[in-house]
């Protein structure tokens, strides 16, 4: 969603540099596989590779006003038993979603009634009312902004994760890889722009 023109943005910048991107949402071994770089949206686990944090990437329970309308909206998170949930299939947690609020944590076992490996899917599926999603608000920040999408629970909060870009320590950071994080970490930032809803 972000990368695309923020890589395009990039190459009118610097238009002696070649990048071929591999997009993909299972977990890649850049060292293995061979990537000078990978953007990774996680909390990372200790790891031998070198993290350089990109933006924050805030989590976001969501759902359509008509849903929200016709099933009520959650006041508890265990009150997501009871809806329709659209589940992301490569979340560590499985099928648990996890929360913290004024009075601890709570994990909730869902029932993903729509379970998908893409985000954007998701997003559109509870764009059309499916359900509620847990999505990252860099995927669903424009339905926000735009009403097609309405926060739930905002009492509470997920576990914190991050958008990333890793290397391999053992492999030279050469100064285009260099540039390209420069540039990611200055587009995107502490505060980005997705996560700017009114």
């Amino acid at each position: 969603i972000h990368l695309a023109s923020a890589i395009a943005d990039f190459i009118a910048a610097y238009p002696e540099v070649r990048v071929e991107t591999v997009l993909n949402d299972r977990f890649i071994d850049p060292v293995q596989e061979g990537f000078d770089l990978t953007i990774r949206i996680a909390d990372l686990p200790d790891s031998s590779l070198i993290a350089r944090k990109i933006a924050p990437a805030k989590r976001i329970l969501c759902a359509a006003p008509d849903y929200l309308r016709d099933k009520g909206a959650p006041s508890h998170p265990v009150d997501l038993r009871y809806h329709s949930c659209l589940h992301y299939g490569y979340l560590p947690t499985g099928n648990t979603w996890r929360f913290e609020g004024d009075k601890g944590r709570h994990s909730v076992l869902i029932n993903g009634v729509l379970c998908s490996n893409n985000g954007e899917f998701l997003m559109a599926s509870a764009v059309k009312g499916l359900g509620i999603a847990l999505l990252p608000s860099f995927i669903v920040g424009a339905e926000l902004q735009a009403g097609r999408l309405v926060s739930v629970l905002t009492d509470y909060q997920m576990p914190e994760i991050a958008i990333y870009a890793i290397y391999p320590p053992n492999r030279h950071l050469s100064a285009k890889i260099r540039l390209l994080i420069d540039f990611l970490a200055a587009r995107f930032g502490d505060t980005p722009y997705w996560d700017l809803v009114s």
